[in-house]
C-alpha cells in the first residue's frame, strides 16, 4: 500500500515522468508454463511482458538488454536455477523484483524459503488441481495481487526520484524509533471469529504504558517476512523468557522449512505449531500454513497451542487477527505484539484487542520493510506504540520483555 506521503509525490507535479507500465520478463523450463504466465501477464493493464526465457543464463542475458522492473522465475531449471539466477539478479540488478515459481513439494518448499531468505519479494505455488483453468484461475488471482504490489513498489521508487540501472531503492526516510500517540479513539470492526462486536482503543493518557509484565510475544508478517525472520530472530537470546507466537502467510510445507531454517540458524529453538502442543519458554510457535493458530487452556489449565480450519479471516489463513485475538483472550494485556513488513490489513484488529487490554505494541518502519502494508494500517489506525527499523527489532523486544519479568 502506499502511504498518503507517497500517494501525494505520484499525483504533483514532477520533473520527470512516472512509467505506468511494470515490465515483467518470465522465466521457466516448461514450454507449457512459459505460455500460461505470458498469456496471463499480457492480460493485465499497466503491464509489458517483455519476453520469455527457458533458464537463468538465458534470463541474465535478456535482463542486461530489456531492463525489467520484476522478474517471475521458477525455481527448478537446468543450466542456472533460480537459487543462482537470483543471487545474480541480486548482485548485479538490485532494483529489480523477483517472485519465485515454486511446485508443492518439500524439496521446492526448501529452495523458495532460501529464495525468500536471498531478496526475493515472494512467491507463487505452481497449481495442482485437475482442472486446467481452475489452476490459470488460481495463478491469475495470485499473479494479480502480486504484480499489483511490484507495481506500486515501482511508482513509490520513481516517486521519490529514484533511476533504475543498478540502483537499490531506498524507501522514504523515517525516524529510528518512533513513540506514537493516538487522536481520537477509533472503533474497529473485529473479525467474524471473535465474539463481540466493536472494540474501541485505549485513550490517550495509556496509549504509551507498558504492561508491568510481559508473558508473551505475537508476531504477524507477510510479504517480506522470512527474509526480515531471518535478519531479527538469531539476534534473539536461546534462554528467552517467555514464548513467541508468530504467523507468516504462506501455504503449507513452506511454514515448515521456514521453521527449519530459522532453527538452524539462531539459538533460540523454532518449531512448527503442532495441535495441543505445550506452549513453553523459549520457544518461537510458527502457525502451519493453510490453519489458524489459536491459544486456549486446556483442562489442566495450561496454555496450548489449538490449530484450526475456521474460514480465512482478511482472506489469510493463517490470519495475524485470529492468533493476536485468542491470545488477548487468554493474556490479558501481559502481551507484546510486533507487526512486521506485509501487505494487507491483517493485523490491526487483532493488536487493538491486544492494546485494549494494556498490552503494548510495537511495528516495523517504512525504510526497512518490503511493503508497509501491515505495519502501515496499524499506524493508520492509531495503534502502534512504537514504530522502529528492522535492525533494532531483536534488542528491543529482549529489552521490553525482560525488563517486565518480575
Amino acid at each position: 500500500m502506499l502511504t498518503a506521503y507517497g500517494r501525494q509525490l505520484i499525483t504533483e507535479k514532477k520533473e520527470y515522468e512516472v512509467e505506468k507500465d511494470l515490465k515483467i520478463l518470465v522465466v521457466d523450463d516448461t514450454v507449457t508454463y512459459r505460455q500460461i504466465l505470458s498469456k496471463i501477464v499480457s492480460g493485465f493493464e499497466n503491464v509489458e511482458l517483455l519476453g520469455v526465457a527457458s533458464n537463468g543464463k538465458i534470463a541474465l542475458s535478456k535482463i542486461k538488454l530489456k531492463n525489467p522492473d520484476l522478474v517471475l522465475l521458477d525455481v527448478f531449471m537446468p543450466e542456472m536455477d533460480g537459487l543462482e539466477t537470483l543471487d545474480q539478479i541480486k548482485k548485479e540488478h538490485p532494483h529489480i523484483d523477483v517472485i519465485m515459481l515454486s511446485g508443492m513439494d518439500r524439496e521446492n518448499a526448501n529452495l523458495t524459503v532460501k529464495a525468500l531468505a536471498a531478496g526475493a519479494l515472494d512467491f507463487i505455488p505452481k497449481p495442482r488441481g485437475t482442472s486446467v483453468d481452475d489452476n490459470i484461475a488460481e495463478l491469475r488471482t495470485a499473479l494479480s495481487r502480486l504484480i499489483l504490489m511490484a507495481r506500486t513498489r515501482k511508482y513509490s521508487r520513481q516517486a521519490r526520484g529514484i533511476s533504475g540501472n543498478n540502483t537499490p531503492a531506498t524507501p522514504l526516510s523515517a525516524p529510528e524509533k518512533r513513540i506514537v500517540k493516538s487522536a481520537a479513539p477509533k472503533k474497529i470492526l473485529l473479525p467474524e471469529t471473535d465474539t463481540e462486536n466493536l472494540i474501541t482503543p485505549p485513550s490517550e493518557n495509556r496509549y504509551s504504558r507498558k504492561p508491568e509484565r510481559i508473558d508473551v510475544v505475537v508476531m504477524g508478517v507477510s510479504t517480506g517476512g522470512p527474509n526480515a525472520l531471518q535478519e531479527m530472530i538469531p539476534k534473539l537470546d536461546g534462554d528467552f523468557p517467555v514464548p513467541i507466537l508468530a504467523v507468516q502467510h504462506m501455504p503449507s510445507m513452506f511454514t515448515a522449512s521456514l521453521a527449519a531454517r530459522l532453527d538452524k540458524a539462531s539459538s533460540i529453538k523454532v518449531v512448527e505449531g503442532e495441535d495441543g502442543q505445550l506452549v513453553k519458554k523459549g520457544i518461537i510457535y510458527i502457525a502451519p500454513g493453510g490453519r489458524h493458530m489459536i491459544v486456549k487452556k486446556d483442562r489442566f489449565n495450561n496454555t496450548v497451542l489449538g490449530l484450526t480450519d475456521a474460514l480465512p479471516v482478511n482472506s489469510c489463513r493463517p490470519s495475524v487477527d485470529v492468533l493476536f485475538h485468542s491470545v488477548a483472550k487468554v493474556y490479558g494485556g501481559n502481551v507484546l505484539a510486533i507487526i512486521l513488513t506485509g501487505m494487507g490489513t491483517d493485523g490491526v484488529s487483532g493488536v487493538a484487542a491486544i492494546r485494549r487490554r494494556g498490552g503494548y505494541s510495537i511495528v516495523q518502519d517504512e525504510k526497512t520493510s518490503v511493503i508497509w502494508g501491515m505495519p502501515g494500517a496499524v499506524v493508520e489506525a492509531n495503534e502502534a506504540n512504537e514504530i522502529i527499523p528492522l535492525d533494532r527489532m531483536a534488542s528491543r523486544i529482549a529489552g521490553i520483555t525482560k525488563k517486565r519479568r518480575f
